[in-house]
This record gives structure tokens, sequence and C-alpha cells, in this order.
């Protein structure tokens, strides 16, 4: 089985953001082989809609990074990184179980 990471930035989206991991919640891959790594960069409201229901349900990891852009975010991410494969997705988007 393929291992990954998955990168998102954020920045002071916290609806967008807490959809987007709710949809990680029904991804069909075993959860010990793929994380999400989500950096907030600098906003100070980027988590507030996240709640611990969701947490407890996907294997993430949260990321604070000062704020330099989406791309500075992602580099973040990389480096916070555990598994070789690389994936990216914005806060505004939803995966599909599949």
């Amino acid at each position: 089985m393929i291992r990954f990471s998955v990168v998102i930035p954020t920045r002071n989206r916290p609806q967008a953001l807490a959809r987007c991991l709710q949809s990680f919640t029904r991804l069909d891959y075993p959860s010990a082989d793929w994380e999400l790594i989500v950096v907030n960069d600098g906003g100070e409201e980027s988590f507030t809609a996240v709640s611990s229901e969701i947490i407890g349900k996907i294997p993430v990891k949260f990321v604070e990074k000062s704020q330099s852009g989406p791309a500075a975010a992602r580099n973040a991410g990389v480096q916070a990184a555990r598994f070789p494969y690389l994936a990216f997705t914005d806060d505004d988007c939803c995966v599909t179980p599949g």
C-alpha cells in the first residue's frame, strides 16, 4: 500500500477547513498509511471551527507558521511530512471517499 502525506495550507478560513477535514473522515484508505498536515499561514482564526471530534477521526498534524503565503506554507508542510509521497490540496476542497 502506498503511504502518503497530504499538505493543506490555510489562513483564516475556519469553516472551509472544517468541511475539508470532515471530507477526509470518509476517506476509504487505511489511516495508518496516510496523514494530513495542515499549515496555518499566520491566521488567528484558522483552526477555530475544527472540532475535536474531527481531529479524533483522522491522522492530522497542525503546523503554525508566520504569514508567508500558501507556497511557503506548503513547503513547511513538506518539511513536517513523514511519508515519501506527497499530495496537496487547499482548505476549500473536499475529497471523495475513493
